[in-house]
């Protein structure tokens, strides 16, 4: 039955669920409703959000508190559903491109999930990198005949903060299987305002994941680990100040 609603009917219902006690947040989404709230945060920029609810550590915190922001979805299907979701909601951008290091087209990798055939994760499995999308072939026997690839218009870090709601957003959240690193390199985080800033660290080679920590940790940030995703959450907010990590920073 759940595979018959749509994004926006699967988030109305998990809002009412949260609303009535019924729905416990990931840890992720405690911290975004409590930057929200505590922190002031208003705005948000997502890169690969697919159809704005499957696995979205935003969804909620949209639902609930209404902020406004720029969602990035190159892929046709799930862009069109990621509209629908957010249908109605103000101050939203809604870009259908990928995000690289130069501007032009690339091509995206993605998994044939209409056999029925593959686990429910596969559908989010988008990405710029045939060898990222490889991967996933210990869980799924011959991946290759279920993987196709399609031509996206990319832009960069520059032109998307051009074209955003915001230049400055609160909340950055980045899922692009195996391509955070060269997205998230492109921006200054010690000049910009971001309060937390979410990526999957899994899919990152080790040198470029401790990379990117070093300039978060030195723009201000802390970082928590958490299962596939990082989260890097400034030290001067109520919310780091409120969680474990940063009682564990003021108690040392």
């Amino acid at each position: 039955m759940s595979r018959k609603l749509t994004g926006r009917q699967k988030s109305t219902l998990r809002h009412f669920a949260h609303r009535i006690g019924k729905y416990k947040p990931r840890e992720i989404e405690r911290m975004i409703d409590s930057i929200i709230v505590n922190d002031g945060a208003k705005t948000f920029l997502q890169i690969g959000a697919n159809d704005g609810y499957y696995s979205d550590p935003l969804n909620l915190a949209i639902f609930s508190h209404r902020i406004e922001g720029t969602f990035v979805e190159p892929q046709t299907n799930y862009h069109r559903a990621l509209r629908n979701t957010y249908a109605g909601f103000g101050g939203m951008t809604f870009l259908r491109c990928a995000i690289a290091r130069q501007a032009g087209t690339m091509t995206m990798y993605t998994l044939d999930c209409s056999s029925g055939r593959l686990p429910g994760w596969a559908c989010g499995v988008g990405t710029l990198s045939r060898e990222q999308i490889l991967k996933s072939g210990d869980q799924i026997p011959n991946i290759d005949a279920y993987i196709r690839s399609d031509e996206v218009n990319c832009i960069t870090v520059d032109e998307l903060l051009a074209r955003s709601t915001t230049d400055d957003p609160d909340i950055i959240a980045v899922d692009a299987e195996g391509f955070d690193y060269d997205i998230l390199s492109q921006f200054d985080f010690a000049k910009l305002s971001a309060k937390l800033v979410v990526y999957e660290s899994d899919s990152m080679k080790p040198s470029d994941a401790a990379s990117l920590g070093r300039v978060l940790t030195d723009a201000g940030f802390a970082l928590i680990e958490t299962g596939q995703d990082t989260i890097a959450l400034r030290r001067d907010t109520h919310t780091f100040r409120a969680s474990n990590a940063g009682k564990v920073a003021i108690a040392a």
